[in-house]
């Protein structure tokens, strides 16, 4: 994923690009909440690097430290707000990120032959 035109702006969209290895292709995951001993959920799947359902945000490495939001249904950088909408959970069944406020994972636009990164309905397919 790639910040568009590499500026750390509100509301700028995020899109895929090739590997350019500079920071508006870099992003923390930084979780909620502390992690708490949960049978169900909240544990380490190390096959795939996340905790099963634990909230995390996606934030970019850029200066001002934007999250991942959405406008519409495409995904764009915003300040830190507080709402679900930045909110995202590493769905085990499924193997995708999904919107906590939306419940529906992350893609890419037209079944993958665009630039644009969306959610949308979980389908688990990789393009």
């Amino acid at each position: 994923m790639d910040v568009s035109g590499g500026i750390d702006t509100e509301n700028r969209d995020i899109f895929m690009w090739k590997y350019q290895g500079g920071k508006q292709q870099q992003w923390d995951l930084i979780y909620v909440n502390d992690w708490k001993e949960d049978p169900t959920r909240g544990n380490w799947n190390a096959q795939f690097g996340f905790f099963v359902e634990k909230d995390f945000h996606i934030i970019t490495a850029k200066s001002e430290r934007r999250y991942i939001d959405f406008v519409s249904r495409d995904l764009v950088l915003k300040t830190q707000n507080g709402r679900t909408s930045q909110r995202w959970y590493f769905h085990r069944d499924s193997r995708t990120i999904k919107s906590r406020s939306k419940n529906q994972s992350i893609d890419i636009k037209n079944s993958g032959k665009s630039d644009i990164v969306q959610y949308y309905t979980t389908n688990s397919r990789w393009w």
